[in-house]
């Protein structure tokens, strides 16, 4: 399947645009045509609409040695708590530098963005803000749409439901000088994420897609110690599958680490999950995101070593100290 469909549609404008837009993901996905090569044609399409985004892989943003992006594709089929947000943050407090992407909710209650405004946290609006940020805080929010504001006003709320875009569109966007990615996924095919981000961005040398099937019909686009969880694992263009398997997720789990009702809720569950004294199987979720992301910081940190990291970074409150000072740049104006 060629991407012609795709290049209209999305240089179109209104409901039949979006409706052929949509019928080209679904028939992608349904089948067998989702390829690396077809994502790097897609990818070279949305370059040559966003004028801005071309510019930004002309001129990326420079960050500190060491820098993570962390992004995720969303609508997952059994919907956490802003676990990815809360996972970076508990990353930055254990030294790793962290470039997050953030945006409203389009299949759930609450996105990034929402979480961090409830909780008085920028989300960088301006690129040029990144550099800062990570050198004063270890992290820094931004917008999607600040990197590829046409593209964005284009995607943005067109799907409801996992396009072939959310494979490697949120993590080749971030578009900072970063030495690893962590991309989850809500879906079992992270190879072709993975070759797919490699292919837009062959400029970062490391990565890993994450996925974790969590039970008939449910999939999380993270790390969990229930299910199977599956790691595509690039390393300078070749990537290795990796998976773990336990028991599936009990009820009193899945309930705890449940996306709630409104933007304050989850937010009260994102403060928890990183407090010293908080609910252990949010705690453990969160600490497996956060470790995958030290990890890939930091390549000589074994993954057992990882997590102890982030525990102690937990435990000893330096992750929930950073959020008030996260909120005090924001009452700078710091955005």
């Amino acid at each position: 399947m060629d991407t012609q469909q795709f290049a209209e549609a999305l240089r179109g404008e209104g409901d039949e645009a979006d409706e052929s837009w949509r019928d080209w993901a679904r028939r992608l996905l349904d089948g067998d045509g989702l390829t690396p090569a077809l994502l790097t044609q897609v990818w070279a399409e949305v370059v040559t609409f966003d004028d801005t985004l071309a510019e930004f892989l002309v001129d990326p943003v420079v960050v500190p040695d060491g820098t993570v992006t962390v992004s995720g594709s969303g609508k997952e089929t059994f919907k956490t708590f802003n676990v990815s947000t809360a996972a970076a943050l508990l990353a930055a407090a254990s030294g790793a530098n962290v470039v997050k992407g953030t945006s409203s909710s389009v299949s759930a209650v609450s996105g990034a963005s929402d979480v961090l405004a409830a909780l008085g946290v920028p989300s960088l609006t301006d690129p040029a803000r990144i550099p800062e940020f990570t050198a004063t805080y270890g992290i820094a929010f931004v917008d999607y749409a600040s990197f590829c504001p046409r593209y964005a006003a284009r995607y943005d709320g067109r799907f409801d439901f996992l396009s072939p875009m959310s494979f490697f569109m949120p993590a080749a966007t971030l578009v900072v000088s970063a030495d690893a990615f962590l991309h989850g996924l809500a879906h079992d095919d992270v190879r072709t994420a993975a070759s797919g981000i490699h292919s837009a961005r062959p400029d970062i040398a490391r990565g890993r897609v994450v996925t974790t099937w969590i039970g008939p019909g449910q999939r999380i686009d993270e790390l969990a110690s229930f299910g199977t969880s599956t790691s595509a694992v690039l390393q300078h263009g070749a990537v290795q599958l990796v998976s773990q398997h336990s028991d599936g997720a009990t009820g009193p789990w899945r309930r705890v680490v449940r996306h709630r009702t409104d933007h304050a809720t989850n937010a009260a569950a994102l403060v928890e999950s990183i407090r010293p004294d908080g609910d252990p199987a949010v705690t453990d979720l969160v600490e497996r995101n956060a470790a995958a992301i030290l990890a890939a910081a930091h390549p000589g940190v074994a993954d057992d070593e990882a997590l102890q990291l982030v525990r102690e970074a937990r435990l000893d409150g330096r992750a929930e100290r950073l959020l008030p000072r996260l909120r005090s740049a924001a009452s700078k104006g710091l955005r």
